[in-house]
């Protein structure tokens, strides 16, 4: 019944359902590996444990199935009700014994999956809200857990790089946030190139008459990893130094 079911998300969608499960069971995997003392241990993240990484894909999980909860009902369910209860609620989860927090996001990835096999047709057409406010179709949550679980599986600081990933998912991810950051005023005026892909965009505003964009060369997947924060820019090239790219998110 449950494969039946799960023919309703829509068939561009299922390379990104099969993206989640992969990176949800790679996540669940990396969690096992580590011994209780490193879920303490500081993640790549600015002021968090591994444990608070954890905590926060679970939260995140619960988020994402309130949306879908809205797509399927029509009622609006909001994914989070602020941003203090946000970070209350990744804080408490945080504390919890590294087997409850195994668990844990094992359970919340469980109940998002549930939730995409049992949401009918119709619903996939459905618009819910982003928590900033931002209006999507709801086949768009897939992809926003998708991104969310595979960040944050580097996030975890356990070996786990952007380079590990699905080259496919890498292609997506890149051109999103390349577009993204297209619309801020303060990105760089850049040339990417991929080396492995043999393509290239450019970044930022026109540099104007005589100049040239600063070019920046390397791996696809290096390149994310440099844009989305997860590097410094190792396995890059560029004359000079490599500028700081703006905030894509």
């Amino acid at each position: 019944m449950a494969r039946e079911r799960e023919t309703s998300v829509p068939a561009q969608s299922r390379p990104i359902l099969e993206w989640m499960r992969e990176g949800e069971a790679r996540f669940r995997g990396q969690l096992e590996g580590l011994t209780d003392d490193e879920f303490g241990a500081p993640s790549a993240l600015p002021d968090w444990s591994r444990a608070h990484v954890a905590a926060h894909v679970a939260r995140n999980a619960e988020a994402v199935s309130r949306l879908l909860v809205w797509a399927r009902t029509g009622q609006e369910s909001q994914m989070y009700p602020d941003m203090d209860t946000r970070n209350r609620d990744i804080e408490t989860a945080a504390r919890q014994s590294p087997a409850a927090l195994r668990a844990d996001v094992g359970r919340t990835a469980a109940r998002f999956d549930a939730e995409v096999v049992a949401l009918p047709k119709a619903a996939w057409s459905a618009r819910v809200r982003t928590f900033h406010g931002r209006e999507i179709p709801a086949p768009d949550v897939l992809w926003m857990r998708t991104r969310e679980v595979w960040l944050h599986l580097v996030d975890l600081d356990t070996g786990t790089a952007v380079e590990s990933w699905p080259g496919d998912l890498v292609d997506v991810l890149l051109n999103e946030v390349i577009t993204t950051m297209n619309g801020h005023p303060d990105s760089p005026s850049l040339r990417l190139c991929a080396t492995d892909r043999d393509q290239d965009w450019t970044l930022g505003p026109d540099p104007g008459t005589g100049a040239a964009r600063q070019e920046v060369s390397g791996k696809a997947a290096d390149l994310l990893a440099w844009l989305t924060g997860r590097s410094t820019g190792v396995g890059l090239a560029t004359a000079g130094m490599l500028p700081d790219p703006p905030h894509w998110m």
